[in-house]
C-alpha cells in the first residue's frame, strides 16, 4: 500500500490547483484521475478575475496573458467581446454575459474604485478550461506532484487516524483525502453526504461543429422563445440551451444528429452539421450542493461539492476558488502550525459562495424561458436595467467574483475579508508578485517598519513599502485580514497572525 499526506481524486481544474498548492508548501499529494489523458471536451471558454488573480499570484499570469492571446488569434474577429479583450490594456475587461445579455465594456464605468482595483489581469481572462488544466498540469509536474492517470476510485476507508482509497490500482492511505472527482462523486455517494437542491428542466449542448452553411446563425448570444444560443466566437463552436429534459442515457455520446436537431429546434436556421470536432458537451441545469464539505478526514471541492448551470462559466471558477481556499489550510495542518478551527473555516466561508452561486445561475436560466412574460422581462433587464452603467457595473463585478467576503475579524470594516486586487508597490512590483510561493504576504507601509514580523519567514512574506498607505497582512488565497486604520493596530494585527498563521 502507498502512503502519502494527501490524496486528491480528480485531475481538472480544482484537484491540479489544489494539489500545486500542497506541493508549492512542501506536502506530499498523489493525485488520482479514472481518465487515462486530460479530458479533450469542450468546456469553460473563459476564467473570471478573481480566478485570474489566483494565477497572478502564483507566477502564472505570463502564461495565461500568451494562452490569451492564442484565442484572439484563434476567433479572429468575430464579436464584440473579442474586440474588447483586444483594447483591454488596463481597463477591467469585463468578458462574459448574463442570461444571454453580452457584457457591454463600452458602457463600465472604469473610476468605479472597485473595479479599478482589480485591472492587472485583464489580458489573461481569455484562458479556455483545457489551456488552465495544461497550465496547471505543468505546474505541478515542476512541484513534484504524483499524477496517477487511468485509476479509478472504488471506495474510501477513513479510520480517524487515516484515509485508505481502494482504486483500480490498489490501495492508497494518506492523513487526509480531497474529492475533486466530479458532479457525480464517487467519494461523496460512498460517504453519504447529501446532496440538496433542484432538478433539471433545461438541457444544453456546447461542442466545435462542422457546418455546411452557417451564415443564419448570429454570432454572439441570441434568446429565441425556444431557447437561447451562442455562435462563436471561435468559429464552429456553438452553444445551446432548450427547456426539454435530458435523455435517459445522459452518458452517452452526443451524435451529430442530436447536435444538428437541438440545433435547428433553438436557432430555427435549417442547418447541416458534418462533423464534431473533439467531443461535445451535454449539460442540464441541475442544481445542487453537497450539505457538508467536509465529513471526518475527507473534504469535498469543485463539482463534487455543487453542481449547477454552466452559464457564465461559473463552475470552473467556484472550484479554482475552493481549492485556493482549501489548499493552504490543508498544508498548515499537515505542517503542524494551523490554528484551531482552521480546517473548519473551509465550509464556513465557501459553502455561502457555493450556495450564492448556485442561485446565480438558476435566475440566469429563469430568464431565458420561452414565454411570453418572460421575453416582457428580458426586454425590460437588458433593454432598460443593463443599459444604465451603474447596473453594468454591479452585474460585470458579481460575476467576476470580485465581490466575495469572508467574516475574517470581528466588527472589521473593508478591506478586511475581501480580496487584494491589483496592490501596487513603491519598489515598482505588486502585492501578486510577492505571493508565489503560496505564504501570507504582509505589506508594512509604515514609516518606520513597526510592524514587522519576526520568526515567521517560513509562512508569511514581509514586504516594506513605506507609502503612507493602509498595511495590509494577505492570506495565502488572497484574502485581505487585516489592515491598518490608525487605531489599535499592532493588536488587531497580532490578534489576526495567532487566527489565520499560527503566530503566538
Amino acid at each position: 500500500m502507498e502512503r502519502t499526506e494527501v490524496i486528491v481524486a480528480g485531475a481538472g481544474p480544482t484537484g491540479l490547483f489544489l494539489a500545486g498548492e500542497l506541493a508549492l508548501r512542501g506536502v506530499g499529494v498523489i493525485v488520482l484521475d479514472r481518465l487515462a489523458e486530460t479530458d479533450p471536451t469542450i468546456k469553460a471558454g473563459s476564467v473570471n478575475v478573481a480566478s485570474a488573480e489566483l494565477l497572478d499570484r502564483r507566477g502564472l499570469l505570463p502564461e495565461a496573458e500568451a494562452a490569451q492571446r492564442r484565442f484572439l488569434e484563434s476567433a479572429g474577429k468575430f464579436g464584440p467581446t473579442v474586440e474588447a479583450a483586444k483594447r483591454g490594456g488596463r481597463r477591467f475587461l469585463a468578458a462574459g454575459h448574463f442570461a444571454g445579455f453580452l457584457f457591454d465594456n463600452d458602457l463600465i464605468d472604469q473610476s468605479d474604485p472597485v473595479l479599478a482595483a482589480h485591472r492587472a489581469v485583464s489580458n489573461g481572462l481569455g484562458v479556455p478550461q483545457q489551456e488552465v488544466e495544461r497550465m496547471l498540469g505543468e505546474r505541478c509536474a515542476q512541484l513534484g506532484v504524483d499524477l496517477r492517470r487511468g485509476v479509478e476510485v472504488h471506495g474510501v476507508r477513513d479510520t480517524g487516524e487515516s484515509v485508505t482509497v481502494e482504486t483500480s490500482a490498489g490501495e492508497f492511505a494518506a492523513s487526509w483525502l480531497v474529492a475533486a472527482d466530479g458532479g457525480r462523486s464517487v467519494i461523496r455517494k460512498q460517504l453519504g453526504v447529501e446532496f440538496d437542491g433542484t432538478d433539471p428542466d433545461m438541457t444544453g449542448y456546447q461542442a466545435i461543429a462542422e457546418f455546411d452553411d452557417a451564415s443564419g446563425l448570429r454570432p454572439g448570444w441570441t434568446w429565441t422563445p425556444r431557447g437561447v444560443y451562442a455562435y462563436g466566437p471561435v468559429p464552429g463552436r456553438i452553444f445551446l440551451s432548450r427547456f426539454r429534459k435530458p435523455p435517459r442515457d445522459r452518458d452517452a455520446p452526443v451524435s451529430v444528429e442530436e447536435l444538428q436537431e437541438a440545433v435547428r429546434d433553438v436557432t430555427g436556421v435549417p442547418v447541416t452539421i458534418t462533423g464534431i470536432h473533439g467531443r461535445a458537451t451535454r449539460f442540464t441545469d441541475n442544481a445542487r450542493q453537497a450539505r457538508h464539505y467536509r465529513r471526518g478526514r475527507v473534504f469535498l471541492a469543485g463539482d463534487a461539492a455543487h453542481v449547477h448551470s454552466p452559464l457564465g462559466g461559473q463552475g470552473l471558477n467556484l472550484g479554482l476558488g475552493d481549492a485556493a481556499n482549501l489548499g493552504w489550510k490543508l498544508a498548515a495542518t499537515v505542517q503542524g502550525w494551523a490554528p484551531a478551527g482552521l480546517l473548519d473555516t473551509y465550509e464556513t466561508e465557501r459553502h455561502p459562495v457555493g450556495a450564492w452561486v448556485l442561485d446565480w445561475t438558476r435566475a440566469q436560466v429563469a430568464l431565458l424561458r420561452g414565454d411570453e412574460r418572460t421575453e416582457q422581462l428580458r426586454k425590460i433587464v437588458g433593454g432598460e436595467l443593463l443599459q444604465v452603467p451603474a447596473a453594468m457595473n454591479r452585474i460585470v463585478a458579481l460575476s467576476s467574483g470580485i465581490l466575495q467576503h469572508y467574516d475574517v475579524a470581528d466588527g472589521a470594516e473593508a478591506p478586511v475579508g475581501s480580496i487584494a486586487g491589483d496592490v501596487e508597490l513603491t519598489s515598482g512590483t505588486r502585492l501578486a508578485d510577492h505571493a508565489h510561493d503560496g505564504r501570507f504576504v504582509l505589506v508594512d507601509r509604515s514609516p518606520d517598519g513597526r510592524f514587522a514580523v519576526p520568526g515567521l519567514e517560513d509562512r508569511l512574506a514581509y514586504v516594506a513599502d513605506p507609502s503612507g498607505e493602509p498595511s495590509l497582512l494577505v492570506r495565502p488565497d488572497g484574502v485581505i485580514v487585516w489592515a491598518s486604520s490608525g487605531g489599535d493596530d499592532q493588536k488587531l494585527l497580532d490578534a489576526a497572525l495567532a487566527r489565520w498563521a499560527g503566530a503566538k
